[in-house]
């Protein structure tokens, strides 16, 4: 029987899936394939002891000849680094291609639970101990699987106790070692964009911009860079697993709105001009923007009207007029064979019109 996950955002089965019992894969040290300019493509690295990897793309026509933009993209609560390319975004590599950028895909540790898979990242927040300060949950709140890592977890916590900040920093030296990279941007979804606007707080002089979709941050935890960066924050307004627009979500969790978010960092940089626009496709998007900021940056939220706990008008329904099609990323490709996840679907290059939308925002372009 399925069971509603309101941090997962759908009814998830709780089966697991052996598709890949037939494929094993070395962990050890850095290892790039021979094929990395025309597909994707797998590092096996090592972090903290711990064996980790995370996929990277390189447009077909690049040659490393000049400098080109690096893209980093952080899957959300339960889900994978393929899942994340493939079915949350609707395939993401297009866009690398669409706009010439080098896309990488970490993967967070992981653990099964009763042959259920869990994953996220930590992006310290949601690895508190017993003895912290702030509580970010109600006492009726639900109860998440605690990660092997957590030696004194709180009853709130449900990411691992691992230091995927660091993770990323040395995925970045890895690239920059292998590759001519000029600007570098993060996104994320769910809590893999609140992680996206973390490291970026705790990296600013990393990272160009950030896109954190539906990933509000914790309600008395929200961050601003030392130093500006550009921050582009979408919610929908129908999100029932983490709201822009409530601080408390169904399942018990406290948040930040989108709009203290971005007020917060306009304040912290100075930005003299703000206007709002409303862009219409198949669902209404508010922007709010941010401008004349400290460092030329740009604050931009944007609200789906519409939209619930998915990418922008992913699945969108031309009978019911929603965007009713779940692609939260369980799923899994034959990269990553021992997750033992479903296989990704194959249909999945529909809708682009959302990605694309955002990704030409996260570059700003026009």
């Amino acid at each position: 029987m399925p069971i509603f996950n309101p941090r997962q955002g759908f009814y998830h089965s709780m089966r697991i899936h052996s598709f890949y019992l037939s494929y094993l894969l070395l962990i050890s040290s850095t290892i790039f394939s021979v094929d990395t300019f025309s597909q994707m493509y797998r590092v096996n690295t090592e972090h903290e002891d711990q064996n980790r990897h995370y996929l990277v793309y390189l447009p077909k026509s690049f040659t490393n000849q000049s400098a080109i933009n690096l893209v980093i993209g952080f899957h959300g609560y339960g889900g994978t680094a393929s899942g994340l390319e493939l079915e949350v975004t609707g395939n993401f590599n297009q866009f690398a291609e669409k706009y010439n950028f080098i896309a990488v895909y970490p993967q967070s540790t992981y653990f099964f639970n009763e042959d259920r898979y869990i994953s996220t990242f930590n992006e310290t927040v949601g690895s508190n101990s017993e003895d912290s300060d702030t509580e970010i949950c109600t006492l009726e709140a639900n109860h998440y699987p605690k990660f092997p890592s957590c030696k004194n977890p709180s009853r709130c916590s449900y990411q691992p106790c691992v230091d995927d900040l660091g993770f990323i920093k040395n995925i970045i030296k890895e690239i920059q070692a292998e590759y001519k990279i000029k600007n570098i941007y993060v996104f994320g979804n769910s809590t893999g964009g609140s992680f996206a606007q973390r490291f970026a707080c705790m990296n600013p002089d990393l990272i160009e911009g950030i896109l954190n979709v539906s990933g509000m941050q914790t309600l008395g935890y929200g961050c601003v860079p030392d130093t500006p960066v550009n921050l582009l924050l979408y919610g929908a307004a129908n999100d029932q697993a983490i709201s822009p627009v409530k601080e408390i979500s169904p399942d018990g969790y406290f948040y930040e709105t989108i709009d203290r978010i971005t007020h917060r960092w306009a304040k912290k940089f100075h930005c003299s001009s703000t206007h709002e626009n409303i862009i219409k496709n198949n669902e209404t998007f508010v922007e709010k923007i941010f401008s004349s900021c400290d460092g030329e940056i740009t604050i931009k939220s944007i609200l789906n009207l519409e939209g619930a706990h998915l990418w922008p008008e992913r699945g969108f329904d031309e009978v019911t007029g929603e965007s009713s099609w779940i692609a939260y990323g369980y799923c899994a490709t034959k990269l990553q064979p021992e997750l033992n996840n479903d296989l990704c679907r194959d249909n999945l290059r529909r809708d682009s019109w959302g990605t694309d939308y955002l990704v030409k925002n996260l570059l700003n372009i026009n």
